[in-house]
């Protein structure tokens, strides 16, 4: 009994081992992700996207990558021979104007965007090129004429509509090298990054037929370098090609590290248990070349398949560990989002990453899932997984020396960004010439720290490439105590800076200044103004159409300046307004309440024609009363159902309250409205009224008759709960008007009988049927009339 009850404790012991290296944020830990530009996958998500939409959309994927706590991003620069940089060699890239080789306006460089907000967030950056894809199979735009494929046509290997450069020549390896140093001698980048395009995948590989197989044999009949066998000589191509990059980046910048991400299967069968097609074969890549011969700093195999099976993620990942860890590099899974995954998926193989001591982090495809929380893996990260920031894992085989520690160490008011925070001195220069590339910032429940604490992950609190920051919500205690390390490209640490205390009190009231109190006469768009209050981190305004702050038409929280313009106010109204202001410890006491009066007038209420009139002249004189205080009135007549700047055929100004309009075209229905106006602004648009024009007498004999079947679109349309369904019948005879789904399936039958010529019309009620489109059918002797409504719930 007492065998078994010791044998229980020591499972259990064991079992919650598992579990917390499973789930605890590790201090060192790779954790990455694809921002892909071929295609749109990522960034830019379009090709039409202005300047300034660009820049934001990059910043809100970069704070989602932060937020959730992950430390590197590859951001693909070079997907077609192209560029999303200011590259000396290659057009601009399609992807993000629309037009290959049209630069963005503004002089705008994503790259060195990129890096100078990653930089920022302390999120490391690597440049992603493919090595050889010149057009992507999947592209349909015209190449520029500075494109390679039209500058140096005998370069290409054409597979259909796809593409590449010929790696068997000298020359494209000579380009290809030249591409590498135009950008890490023109950008901070932490990293050149490769993908798995080498040689073409089925069904274009070389091996497809005899066709593909034949491509490059007069390039390997030029230049066979002793092979005999020409797979092993395109895996030398690629293998020559890789080396000759390496070696240039480790001349010219040993700190930019060089990594590749290949197929996630090496060779059939291995390991053992592993089918499917394979890097080695298909596309002539050798990874286990590129470790044995210092080619690469960290591989990132695309493990894209589920725990179990032929590629079995437990079989492979650990397969790549041991192989990268022989050759002493670092190695990340490379894993995917996968379409059938279940939200167990990810969340497992990050656990079976944390189990393996030779596997150094993750890289997840793609980073629009981050944001985006797919499989809720986002809010897992967030909650269980990435708690706290990481250091990046330093490589043994780079600069050792460690970065001077920062000093002067406060707690202040940041230059130029709203509310207090953490600033500190840079660092002098280290012994070996580099300076501090990222801080690290720690915080303590005491002022004495001890070793063990500065190497406890949930001690680690940011990570920023800048010598200040902003605390976090979850930062505010009593009394919190801060200490700063430095970081190098190579994630040496420094010692810990001076260990600072920090205490935050709610911000006192604040005062507001414009408009003042009682003001009047105040126009449609009004901007607020209030105090930087001592403190303070943002505000939130508040505006009410009642003292009490009941009525609130404007009420926003979080706004970091100490302004905020506010429209769509009414008309000679009186509002009130205030303000508070707010911290990491909570929220000030509001200032005191002001008043103003706007100045503009109140919408005019619309009179003639009545809402829903029909047979309205197509000349008509428009009506609305008169607005105390306007000095004019702006007409909008809109052709349809709304007022739409791509409908409205009349926009005019006037004094007066009447307005007879141009012809407008027959049996048709038209939307109008009328604001008003003075020198203190504009109202808004009255309620809108509708009104359908007269059928012209053309389609009407001489007796007033129609002459011809008529079926008129139902008015209202869309329509709740009932709308009204006109015809004209030319002749006597038995009529029917039915309604269908838009399934054929009869859903009524609201007229069936002998009807006499003439004008008739029918009102039909779908308060009992779903919303949606209609058919409804006119059948009257042996003509046949269809139109479609719209019934909107």
């Amino acid at each position: 009994m007492r065998k078994l009850f010791y044998s229980i404790q020591v499972l259990l012991i064991f079992s919650f081992s598992i579990i917390s290296s499973q789930t605890t944020s590790p201090k060192r830990e790779f954790r990455g992700t694809w921002i892909a530009s071929v295609s749109n996958i990522d960034w830019p998500s379009s090709t039409t996207l202005s300047v300034e939409t660009l820049k934001q959309n990059l910043i809100d994927m970069l704070d989602a990558i932060k937020d959730a706590n992950l430390n590197a991003a590859f951001f693909q620069v070079r997907p077609e021979c192209d560029a999303l940089y200011k590259s000396d060699f290659e057009p601009w890239s399609y992807w993000l104007t629309g037009t290959q080789g049209k630069a963005p306006v503004n002089n705008f460089d994503p790259l060195q965007f990129a890096i100078d907000e990653a930089h920022k967030r302390g999120i490391e950056l690597h440049a992603w090129l493919n090595p050889y894809r010149a057009r992507h199979a999947g592209a349909s735009y015209d190449r520029s004429a500075t494109h390679i494929s039209n500058t140096k046509p005998e370069w290409i290997l054409k597979f259909g509509n796809l593409h590449i450069l010929n790696p068997g020549l000298p020359a494209v390896r000579d380009y290809n090298v030249s591409i590498v140093v135009d950008i890490i001698t023109k950008y901070d980048v932490d990293g050149i990054h490769f993908d798995d395009y080498f040689y073409p995948y089925p069904p274009d590989h070389m091996k497809a037929n005899s066709t593909n197989n034949a491509k490059d044999e007069s390039t390997f009949l030029l230049d066979p370098r002793g092979f005999t066998n020409k797979d092993e000589w395109r895996r030398d191509n690629v293998n020559i090609q890789m080396k000759a990059i390496s070696d240039t980046i480790n001349a010219l910048k040993p700190n930019v590290k060089f990594g590749i991400s290949p197929f996630g299967i090496w060779k059939a069968g291995v390991p053992a248990g592993i089918t499917g097609m394979d890097a080695y074969s298909a596309i002539y890549a050798d990874p286990m070349n590129w470790l044995k011969n210092n080619t690469v700093d960290y591989i990132i195999p695309q493990l894209y398949w589920k725990i179990g099976g032929s590629q079995d993620y437990n079989k492979l990942m650990p397969w790549w560990a041991d192989s990268a860890k022989h050759y002493n590099k670092h190695y990340y899974t490379g894993n995917i989002y996968g379409s059938s995954y279940t939200s167990a998926e990810l969340p497992n193989q990050l656990k079976a990453n944390r189990n393996n001591s030779k596997t150094d982090g993750m890289v997840l495809f793609s980073a629009k899932h981050i944001p985006g929380n797919t499989s809720g893996f986002t809010d897992s990260l967030k909650t269980k997984y990435y708690t706290n920031p990481a250091i990046i894992p330093g490589m043994n085989w780079k600069d050792q020396v460690k970065p001077n520690k920062p000093t002067n160490l406060r707690f202040e008011k940041i230059a130029g960004v709203r509310g207090d925070g953490l600033i500190w001195d840079k660092p002098a220069v280290a012994a070996d010439g580099n300076l501090a590339s990222m801080y690290a910032i720690y915080k303590f429940n005491t002022a004495t720290v001890q070793p063990s604490q500065i190497e406890d992950a949930s001690n680690l609190n940011n990570i920023v490439g800048v010598n200040y920051a902003a605390l976090k919500v979850n930062d505010v205690s009593s009394t919190m105590y801060f200490a700063v390390t430095s970081l190098d490209k190579n994630y040496n640490e420094s010692e810990l800076s001076e260990v600072i205390p920090v205490t935050i009190n709610i911000p006192e009231k604040p005062k507001t200044f414009y408009p003042a109190d009682l003001a009047v006469n105040q126009k449609d768009t009004i901007k607020f103004i209030w105090e930087n209050t001592k403190h303070s981190n943002y505000n939130r305004l508040q505006v009410s159409e009642d003292i009490n702050f009941s009525s609130l038409v404007f009420n926003q929280n979080n706004i970091v300046d100490t302004f905020r313009t506010v429209t769509r106010l009414k008309g000679l109204k009186t509002y009130y307004w205030r303000v508070s202001a707010s911290n990491l410890a909570g929220e000030s006491v509001y200032s005191e309440t002001k008043s103003f009066t706007t100045g503009f007038p109140a919408p005019p209420q619309l009179l003639l024609p009545a809402d829903k009139s029909v047979d309205v002249s197509v000349t008509p004189k428009l009506v609305w009363n008169k607005t105390f205080a306007a000095s004019y009135y702006r007409l909008q007549v809109a052709e349809g159902l709304s007022i739409l700047p791509t409908i409205i055929i009349i926009d005019t100004v006037t004094t007066d309250t009447t307005l007879t309009i141009g012809k407008l075209k027959e049996n048709k229905i038209y939307t109008w409205s009328v604001l008003a106006g003075n020198d203190y602004g504009k109202s808004e648009l009255a309620e809108v009224m509708k009104f359908r024009t007269l059928v012209s007498t053309s389609v009407l004999e001489d007796d007033g008759m129609p002459k011809s079947y008529q079926l008129n679109q139902n008015y209202p349309n869309p329509f709740n709960p009932s709308t009204k369904i006109k015809y004209a019948l030319p002749e006597s005879g038995l009529t029917s008007i039915k309604i269908f789904n838009v399934l054929g399936q009869e859903i009524a039958e609201i007229v069936n009988e002998e009807m006499s010529k003439g004008y008739h019309s029918i009102e039909f009620n779908a308060e009992n049927l779903p919303s949606g489109i209609y058919i409804y059918t006119l059948q009257s002797n042996s003509h046949v009339l269809s139109k479609k409504m719209m019934f909107v719930k």
